[in-house]
């Protein structure tokens, strides 16, 4: 049996940072990983890109009120310290968005590495968890290669469930569930929508720029606005995406207003089209979309809107029908069928239920000594480093449990 003041299950964001503040205060600290080396979610975080961090205003849903709590009114600042004395410089976007300036997330795992080897957090990758049971005034560790670890402190920062191959998992979920702890979900989020075939069929690599609208039984959810890109089996895009936490499938639908940055009001749409009837007189309905959709939506538009498209001219529609493809041009309707799974999921949307976490150091209320950090929370994220974020503030305060931050 090994000994150590902190273990940390976990080298993901939280793990990793949670891991080099507990060092600094003075803690022996040994961190297990079940994969063959920490920071595999890192490395393919935005796209290999890393947006770490997001200056603007707090995106974040299932315990928000929590978030703000964690976060207190300086972490923006806190963490660019954490990162600059690490070595990382961190350059902003127009929209807040931060990256590490090389814009190369292996530049950020490599600066993380480099603090746990001076610090000298012990790291034991291929080391899975098997059980965790409280002992005396601390916490035995056992994993499957029959390794055992005693330490007075454990954090728990092992991620959720999306993206199994990169670690991802509900491996700890028994133990919470059965330590008291009440569970939300889970469920993924940031992950493409399942659509009912007819609405997206013949419009695969289709890219368009729209408002999305989430509806569930006809009630608004979500909106967003943003790139969309259709795909054999739906939608998928940042804005898509950052809707599927509301979606219900089988009850939601998807309404994109494919056309909300192009005219006034849908009554300038609408006569618009009046005028293109007149001008593209002999020639087939879907001709009046061109130069606003592509070929194949436009297709898309104007059978939803009801038209037979079996040799009908233009010239033919009715006000009724002109109507009715500018009603689709503003709402085309995806209904929902199902999410992408967690192999898809840049997310998980649930977990632990904040209630019964301390804000201050992501310390149990009912098991002390054990901090619940990152995605195990039900705490999640929309795009643009947010959930990084609260990963990164999540290993500080826990891994300082209290104390003041050392260099």
């Amino acid at each position: 049996m090994e000994r150590a003041d902190v273990v940390v299950v976990g080298g993901g964001t939280s793990g990793l940072v949670s891991a080099i503040c507990s060092a600094r205060a003075g803690d022996r600290v040994i961190l297990l990983e079940k994969m063959n080396e920490p920071g595999k979610k890192i490395l393919a975080s935005g796209n290999g890109r890393c947006n770490l961090l997001n200056a603007g205003s707090l995106r974040y849903y299932g315990d928000p009120g929590f978030v703000e709590k964690v976060m207190g009114r300086d972490c923006l600042e806190e963490l660019l310290t954490f990162w600059r004395e690490l070595g990382l410089v961190i350059r902003f976007d127009s929209e807040g968005r931060g990256y590490p300036c090389t814009y190369m997330s292996s530049t950020v795992l490599e600066v993380l590495k480099g603090e746990l080897k001076r610090t000298g957090v012990e790291i034991r990758a291929q080391e899975r968890v098997t059980s965790i049971d409280r002992s005396g005034q601390g916490f035995a560790v056992r994993t499957e290669a029959g390794d055992e670890f005693l330490s007075g402190r454990l954090i728990l920062a092992a991620g959720g469930a999306a993206q199994p191959k990169l670690g991802g998992g509900t491996d700890f979920w028994a133990f919470l569930r059965n330590s008291g702890h009440r569970l939300i979900g889970p469920k993924p989020s940031l992950t493409p929508l399942i659509a009912e075939p007819r609405s997206v069929s013949g419009l695969s690599g289709i890219r368009v720029k729209c408002a999305v609208r989430i509806l569930t039984d006809g009630i608004e959810k979500h909106a967003e606005q943003g790139e969309v890109l259709f795909t054999d089996r739906g939608i998928s895009g940042i804005c898509t995406m950052q809707c599927s936490r509301f979606a219900e499938p089988g009850r939601s639908e998807c309404l994109l207003n494919l056309v909300f940055d192009l005219f006034d009001s849908a009554d300038s749409l609408r006569k618009e089209l009046f005028r293109r009837r007149e001008r593209f007189a002999s020639e087939p309905p879907p001709t009046l979309l061109r130069g606003i959709c592509a070929p194949r939506l436009a297709y898309a538009v104007c059978k939803q809107a009801g038209l037979a498209l079996r040799g009908e001219k233009a010239s033919e529609l009715t006000e009724d029908q002109i109507s009715g493809i500018a009603n689709c041009l503003l709402e085309y309707r995806i209904p929902v069928t199902g999410l992408e799974g967690f192999d898809r999921a840049q997310v998980m949307a649930g977990g632990v239920d904040c209630a019964d976490i301390h804000a201050s150091n992501l310390e149990s209320r009912l098991l002390p000594g054990l901090h619940i950090t990152g995605e195990l929370l039900n705490v999640d994220g929309d795009c643009g480093g947010f959930n990084l974020m609260f990963a990164s503030v999540c290993g500080l305060r826990a891994g300082l449990n209290g104390r003041k931050r050392i260099k």
